[in-house]
């Protein structure tokens, strides 16, 4: 990530901005309303988030950008049920799945919680990265 982030540097102009908009290398948790029943395993998914968090910093370190605003909130991915979440992340984050006992116990909760629906919870970083200064060759 580093060497794109340097290659993004060399396309902006001198007062361009980069959005940068991840996971946080956080746990990621199964939830039925305010009860967490488990957690995603991911932990690929924890070492590309942390890298990229660390090639953020890199950039910003060698001066090739300057953090102007960092927020962070929660993104929430709904299901009608915990298969549904389950095939969800299997088909579409990679190297990651939803374990067997999680399922189970998100099934138990969900059953003494008629009508709301599983969800899982991702905490989520935007940074927007400004050009810092004009770009030299040794960059």
């Amino acid at each position: 990530m580093v060497d794109a982030l340097r290659r993004a540097r060399r396309l902006l102009t001198p007062d361009g901005l980069v959005i940068d908009l991840r996971p946080t290398a956080s746990n990621v948790t199964v939830e039925v309303g305010d009860r967490v029943t488990g957690f995603v395993d991911g932990d690929a998914a924890y070492r590309r988030h942390a890298a990229a968090a660390d090639a953020i910093a890199s950039a910003v370190a060698d001066r090739l950008f300057s953090i102007a605003a960092t927020t962070t909130f929660d993104f929430f991915t709904y299901g009608d049920s915990i298969e549904e979440l389950r095939d969800y992340i299997l088909e579409n984050w990679r190297d990651t799945a939803i374990a067997g006992d999680t399922i189970e116990r998100t099934r138990a909760v969900a059953r003494a919680s008629p009508g709301v629906r599983p969800r899982v919870r991702e905490h989520v970083e935007a940074r927007r990265l400004l050009s810092a200064g004009p770009l030299t060759s040794d960059r």
